[in-house]
């Protein structure tokens, strides 16, 4: 008898897994910010690297048990093209994460000019609290949907999706404004290094995208 109930539902629910997965991003995100803090200070990063790495492993686990989990539901609170979509983004995001530690493994600019240094800081630091955000308006998703959609949850879910909105806003203006003040420095800097630490940036505003997708993924199914 067991055995009929687990197939017909499932022991943990795909928003549960969708939750998890959500904060083994808020993790990483923390991770790729203390390492490129020590990579600014010309500090190793290879053991946090292996740490996400490690982190990553997990979340493709249950990024195949949703998957898996969902192909099996025979009825979903929404579409599950929007649910995929939205798992597809965190999924990157983490992605992300890894590939900007592992960038910073393989060449060390030495020395970052000290006005590059904090505008990078202070976007690594906004691209960690833009993952926060999604992962709070995951969590509010699940609180939704466990509610019936509920008017009071949808209000706090909304205030949640104003907050990430603002903070992408403001990240692709200092992503703009460093990739300007990098190529300024092209009598000055190692050409080479100018495009690494380019990159970096760029790698930084695609997390930044991807929360934002979530976010508003996220809209789309509390407010249709």
């Amino acid at each position: 008898m067991a055995n009929i109930f687990q197939r017909l539902i499932p022991y943990r629910s795909p928003l549960e897994l969708l939750s998890e997965h959500s904060k083994l991003c808020v993790k990483a995100a923390n991770l790729m910010y203390t390492a490129i803090e020590k990579y600014l200070n010309n500090i190793q990063v290879n053991e946090l690297s292996k740490e996400i790495d490690g982190l990553e492993d997990n979340a493709d686990q249950l990024k195949l048990q949703l998957r898996d989990i969902y192909s099996k539901l025979k009825w979903t609170y929404f579409n599950k093209s929007d649910f995929l979509d939205i798992l597809h983004n965190v999924d990157s995001i983490i992605d992300l994460t890894d590939d900007v530690v592992k960038v910073l493994t393989i060449n060390q600019v030495d020395p970052v000019p000290e006005d590059i240094k904090a505008p990078i800081l202070e976007l690594a630091d906004a691209v960690r609290k833009s993952v926060e955000h999604m992962d709070i308006t995951i969590q509010e998703l699940k609180n939704v949907v466990e509610s019936g959609f509920a008017p009071k949850e949808i209000e706090k879910e909304a205030k949640e999706i104003e907050t990430v909105e603002a903070d992408e806003r403001s990240s692709d203006k200092l992503g703009l404004e460093l990739g300007k003040r990098l190529f300024a420095k092209k009598n000055e800097m190692n050409p080479v290094d100018i495009m690494f630490l380019n990159n970096v940036v760029i790698l930084l505003m695609r997390i930044e995208d991807r929360a934002k997708n979530v976010v508003e993924r996220i809209r789309m199914i509390t407010h249709s």
